[in-house]
C-alpha cells in the first residue's frame, strides 16, 4: 500500500522516510533543500535513527515531556 503525500494526497513510495511527494517537496522547499531533507531523512531511516512520537503515548507521557527509551 503506497503512502500519500500530506500536501496533495499523491502517491509516495513506501520506502521513502517522508510523506511528501517530489512535486510538493520541491514546491515547498526548493530543489536543493528538498534533496538535502530527503537524503538526511532516508539516511536516518536506514540507520534506525527516526523516532515516532506516536509510540506508547499513554505509557511514556510524563507531564509535559516524553520519556525516551
Amino acid at each position: 500500500m503506497a503512502k500519500k503525500c500530506v500536501y496533495c494526497n499523491g502517491e509516495v513510495s513506501d520506502d521513502c522516510a517522508i510523506d511528501v511527494c517530489d512535486k510538493c517537496g520541491v514546491g515547498t522547499w526548493g530543489q536543493k533543500m528538498f534533496s538535502a531533507i530527503k537524503k538526511q531523512m532516508n539516511d536516518a531511516k536506514a540507520n534506525n535513527d527516526l523516532c515516532s512520537t506516536n509510540m506508547n503515548f499513554d505509557k511514556e507521557f510524563k507531564g509535559n515531556s516524553f520519556k525516551h527509551i
